[in-house]
């Protein structure tokens, strides 16, 4: 939750966010503003040491290695991201510009690292068993952050996840948009470049109306199980007494499914 929290607080005053967690996002408050980055750096202080004070030297040195990997894998993710959005030019909006994005941003720190974590607890973690993380869970993390993507076009005032959806408006580098953009027409690519990346109602309307155009909604239903036969691809592959065996990894899926199922329900029936 730390670790979580220390995000937040960062991508949301890089972002210039509104909401989060149904509540004024942090740097918002009265007495906060700029020193939003300060008390993150506080909160990512406290978190090493509380794994100084409660564990052994070992087993500390493992665990704030993965927690390094979080804050410089996760940075770097954030930087790609950034930049995406600056940039005018929307032949940068590409799938591969995407997918290297958010195998660092959401990859490795929504999937990889809870995993990697517990086979640390658990005295388990090796050079083997991290490459299993990292050659399975890629494709997890991506359709994590795409299933967010998704959610932030219709979840304009923040009810479903408690923050305000702004990626048309932020010019976020989306898979919603790397996914228009491969499916429009020249028509469509006007529309959307003449719209997208503003704050305009207006415009946003019309790159909404787009999206429902192209059935975003269908288009990824057919990435969702695309991702899904690749990893299952991936899963089958391992050998028989890996560490994670399949069966972790499948029912790591079934959980990711749990989460997205319920939440994309909330979103279907305000849609």
């Amino acid at each position: 939750m730390q670790v979580q929290t220390y995000f937040f607080f960062w991508d949301d005053f890089e972002d210039g966010g509104r909401i989060r967690c149904g509540k004024p996002c942090w740097h918002l408050r009265p007495d906060t503003g700029s020193l939003a980055l300060n008390d993150a750096c506080i909160m990512r202080s406290f978190i090493e040491e509380l794994v100084r004070q409660n564990f052994t030297a070992e087993l500390c040195d493992n665990i704030l290695r993965i927690y390094n990997g979080i804050y410089f894998i996760g940075a770097i993710g954030q930087y790609l991201d950034t930049i995406a959005a600056r940039s005018n030019n929307y032949d940068n909006f590409t799938r591969e510009q995407y997918n290297a994005t958010n195998v660092m941003k959401s990859s490795f720190f929504s999937v990889k690292s809870p995993i990697l974590l517990g086979l640390a607890l658990a005295n388990k973690l090796s050079e083997e068993s991290c490459n299993h993380v990292d050659n399975v869970c890629d494709d997890i993390g991506v359709l994590v952050q795409i299933h967010n993507d998704l959610i932030d076009v219709f979840n304009i005032d923040g009810s479903v996840t408690g923050k305000n959806g702004t990626d048309i408006q932020e010019r976020k580098c989306s898979w919603v948009a790397v996914a228009v953009l491969e499916k429009c027409n020249t028509e469509q690519r006007r529309i959307f470049e003449e719209n997208y990346g503003s704050w305009d109602p207006k415009k946003i309307d019309s790159i909404r109306k787009l999206y429902e155009e192209l059935d975003i909604l269908q288009l990824y239903k057919q990435e969702e199980k695309a991702r899904y036969e690749t990893f299952l691809k991936k899963v089958n592959a391992l050998p028989k007494n890996a560490t994670p065996s399949a069966d972790f990894f499948y029912k790591f899926y079934d959980l990711f499914q749990t989460y997205t199922r319920d939440i994309t329900c909330l979103m279907y029936d305000k849609h």
